[in-house]
């Protein structure tokens, strides 16, 4: 005899016949959900303004994607297709240390942000003219950000390090310290 049990209503007894109006007590869970970190896309749109980025261009993620465990935000300088360059910024659980990872990144070198010691670095495959990132470390956070200058800009007009050190300075009162 197949006995089929709803787990709302049922158990079964040793011999396996089913038997109504019993109930399991649950226990409350008490496992927490683990931290997540701070989300750069919640940095109010007048400081994107002031640093010079259009507000209407902001892309949460990659691709709309979190990755490595960072929360991640990004805005163009203007509206394409004036746009000029591409800024992200990530925040995620990890050291200093992950920069030095030679299969990412290279080009490591001291750098002041405002009042900030940072690390800048370039990422592999990337041309250094177009491109740039800095990284500091903020409590337990690791604070990333990179400028890609778009495609289209064989020689920009700008030192694409010096740009981001100048933004994120800018950014420096709404970021993690």
């Amino acid at each position: 005899m197949a006995v089929l049990l709803i787990a709302a209503g049922c158990s079964s007894t040793a011999d396996g016949d089913a038997v109504a109006g019993a109930t399991s007590s649950a226990v409350p869970s008490t496992t927490t959900s683990a931290p997540t970190p701070w989300d750069p896309c919640t940095i109010p749109d007048e400081a994107i303004e002031r640093a010079g980025l259009n507000v209407d261009t902001k892309e949460s993620g990659v691709f709309g994607r979190d990755q490595f465990g960072f929360k991640i935000c990004g805005w163009e300088n203007q509206a394409p297709p004036e746009s000029k360059y591409y800024v992200r910024i990530f925040v995620g659980f990890q050291t200093i240390d992950w920069i030095s990872d030679t299969s990412r990144f290279d080009g490591l070198r001291p750098v002041q942000l405002g009042t900030r010691d940072a690390t800048q670095f370039e990422q592999i495959s990337a041309t250094e003219s177009l491109n740039c990132g800095v990284a500091y470390t903020a409590g337990s956070e690791l604070v990333m950000s990179t400028i890609i200058s778009d495609v289209l800009v064989d020689s920009p007009q700008y030192d694409p390090c010096t740009e981001l050190n100048s933004l994120i300075a800018t950014l420096g009162s709404e970021l993690p310290s």
